[in-house]
């Protein structure tokens, strides 16, 4: 059984969601905390959501929980985050979090991926916990601030050059844009073995979130061909670049960054605190890094912990 201080573990009933809802807005949490974006999740990836919760009644502080089961001798995983291609969830709320103090069962494992809140960057890696990172613009700066001190000269440069060679960027909040990025993405998800992210799970995502706001398409046209998009998802508090993909062998002329650059400039006007650009991995994925890196070195640090208790591993290799 997953263990925290005094916190419980809930299926939130429509009282308590309003609850979650209201941490999530106050306490800088992210759409990634939301219940329904779990709840997508967990039927996509089957798992069982619930959430950790300080006080069942009162809540000030929660994540997310997704239950995987392996079937044997009550072997379960809890991951504090959806499962899928969603980097990170975890606390959110009024009090301090240590994540070396998560337990579980003999059996059972916990995977931990915390939020990287800019109002708590200071995220230390004591043992057994690792960092993560994200890089994070801030817009409560004014465009030209955005433009001229977030954004590399490399990739001030890039705009310009799409902008120059024809390149036309439209929003899209529709199925017809789906569709159209779907296309771009399902190739990518192909060459590198995607089989799990689908169109339905994505469909499920843009048709819950289309009509809030909450989710936008974005996709670079050269000469009237779609040639590169990405999907963003948030609330109030962040804009998360949550997907991207270009067509194979297509001549890089900033397109990344231009769609970059207007979805940072359509969240600026949707009063959004921050664009995060979502996962860092410097030694894996060197290009993405510098890429984002480039449109900000505000670099935010987040808390990681994986914990495979001894029955799980040796249950594991059986």
């Amino acid at each position: 059984m997953l263990k925290y201080k005094d916190f419980s573990l809930i299926k939130p009933n429509p009282s308590q969601e309003q609850k979650i809802s209201e941490v999530i807005d106050q306490y800088y949490g992210s759409i990634f905390h939301e219940v329904e974006l779990n709840r997508i999740a967990s039927k996509q990836f089957n798992t069982e959501l619930y959430y950790l919760v300080d006080d069942p009644e009162t809540i000030n502080s929660l994540t997310p929980i997704h239950i995987s089961r392996d079937g044997r001798l009550g072997m379960k995983r809890y991951n504090f985050m959806p499962l899928g291609d969603i980097p990170y969830a975890g606390f959110v709320g009024k009090e301090n979090y240590d994540p070396a103090q998560l337990k579980a069962s003999f059996f059972e494992s916990l995977k931990y991926m915390g939020f990287p809140s800019p109002n708590n960057a200071n995220a230390s890696g004591s043992s057994p916990t690792e960092i993560g990172e994200t890089a994070m613009v801030d817009l409560s700066m004014t465009e030209d601030e955005i433009f001229m001190q977030s954004i590399h000269s490399k990739r001030r440069n890039m705009i310009r050059k799409a902008v120059k060679s024809g390149i036309e960027v439209r929003k899209c909040s529709d199925p017809e844009g789906l569709s159209e990025f779907w296309t771009i993405l399902k190739g990518l998800h192909e060459r590198l073995g995607y089989k799990n992210l689908n169109y339905e799970y994505y469909e499920s995502i843009c048709e819950t979130y289309f009509s809030t706001g909450k989710a936008q398409i974005w996709i670079a046209y050269k000469e009237g061909k779609a040639i590169s998009g990405i999907l963003v998802l948030g609330n109030s508090n962040y804009l998360h670049y949550y997907k991207g993909a270009s067509l194979k062998g297509i001549k890089n002329e900033g397109h990344g960054e231009l769609l970059q650059w207007e979805a940072m400039k359509w969240a600026k006007e949707q009063g959004t605190k921050f664009y995060d650009l979502c996962n860092l991995d410097q030694e894996k994925l060197p290009a993405i890094y510098r890429f984002k890196t480039g449109i900000s070195n505000n670099i935010i640090r987040y808390n990681k912990l994986t914990k495979n208790n001894l029955g799980y591993r040796i249950m594991k290799r059986i």
